[in-house]
């Protein structure tokens, strides 16, 4: 008789893992982990599980990370690309696109992780579970929600929405609310994001990282809402309930406040948090932010124009035109109200580029 464990019997223990995952079933998640790893030492040879489990490793360290390494995962999906490409099994394909999207989404590569996502939705047929299902709509509506595609980015939150409540996936429910009061802060309508956003954060009393995610949002609204007072509170609460563990959600929540704080007039308390949120930025690589800190540097601190439009440029060299016209558009009112009609106009112009760069982005 043979010693060895059947690679099925791995292979419903990884979907069971990865069920747990979707579910945000951390401590679960995390036994199942150790569980699979011992049964690959003795599971009979298959690479399509070992696929498997790459890919779904993966996803389970962006769970408990909130954030991916570029190079890993870029090793891992050319290591496996070819065993992928061999097997006739729908599902890992399926998996093969949609994780890959996700590394795309997380590294900001937006119009990259669509593509991936729009392969993935034509093999949505094969996955007989609502919960997965939802979990690509909630990807999906927020990608499209980075390229201001508002419309259908509703759609696919709505959906997301509608299956996470019936599952009872409370935070999975948190987060895709979060987005659409994110879509509708985004057109202007404070009140409607704001209705939202307080319901939401009584749903997350008892989901500590749901809870910070939308204490930040609403401090993303009550800045678009000019509040700057009450933005601040927001945000000061998200840096008090996440103590001092390094986390990129800390390190944009930094910025969210420093620039506030610049809007306040509270200039040497602003340049504090601006310092740390660059350094933080740097250590994780996160290209907007460190792109967007140095923007707040070379504005406040430095009055260095050059470094503004290098940091523009370093935006565009990664597609992130969501953020150009974010930043473009507080470049303009920043040099309105300096009576600089020069530079004002010259970055409405870059503020309706970049909207223009989306709208094809969004038909690509």
């Amino acid at each position: 008789m043979s010693d060895f464990i059947r690679s099925e019997i791995v292979g419903a223990k990884i979907v069971e893992w990865y069920s747990c995952i979707i579910a945000r079933s951390v401590d679960q998640a995390i036994h199942l982990q150790a569980e699979i790893k011992d049964m690959l030492n003795k599971m009979e040879e298959s690479d399509q599980i070992l696929a498997y489990y790459s890919l779904v490793e993966y996803r389970f360290n962006m769970m408990m990370d909130q954030t991916t390494d570029r190079e890993a995962g870029d090793e891992m999906f050319n290591r496996i690309d070819p065993i992928v490409k061999s097997s006739m099994d729908n599902l890992l394909h399926y998996y093969y696109y949609f994780i890959s999207g996700q590394h795309e989404f997380l590294q900001e590569h937006y119009r990259s992780a669509i593509k991936l996502f729009r392969k993935a939705e034509r093999l949505l047929e094969y996955v007989k579970d609502d919960a997965e299902e939802a979990e690509f709509h909630y990807y999906m509506g927020s990608s499209l929600y980075r390229i201001n595609q508002y419309v259908f980015a509703s759609s696919y939150l709505e959906d997301a929405i509608v299956t996470f409540k019936r599952l009872q996936y409370t935070e999975k429910t948190i987060f895709s609310y979060n987005l659409l009061a994110g879509l509708f802060s985004e057109t202007d309508n404070y009140e409607k994001a704001n209705d939202i956003l307080q319901e939401n954060l009584v749903s997350a009393r008892n989901y500590p990282v749901a809870e910070v995610i939308v204490l930040r949002m609403l401090g993303i609204n009550e800045y678009r809402y000019k509040n700057y007072s009450a933005a601040r509170g927001y945000y000061e609460k998200v840096l008090e309930k996440m103590g001092t563990e390094t986390n990129p959600l800390i390190t944009k929540t930094k910025y969210n406040l420093a620039l506030t704080l610049f809007k306040l007039n509270e200039m040497e308390t602003a340049v504090i948090f601006l310092k740390e949120g660059l350094q933080e930025a740097k250590y994780f690589n996160m290209t907007e932010f460190i792109a967007n800190c140095s923007i707040l540097k070379s504005l406040y601190v430095d009055e260095n124009h050059y470094l503004i439009d290098r940091s523009l440029q370093m935006l565009k060299d990664h597609d992130l035109h969501f953020e150009i016209e974010e930043m473009a558009d507080e470049l303009a009112i920043y040099f309105e109200k300096q009576k600089r009609t020069d530079l004002s106009l010259k970055y409405l112009r870059e503020a309706y580029s970049s909207k223009k760069n989306l709208l094809k982005l969004g038909v690509d």
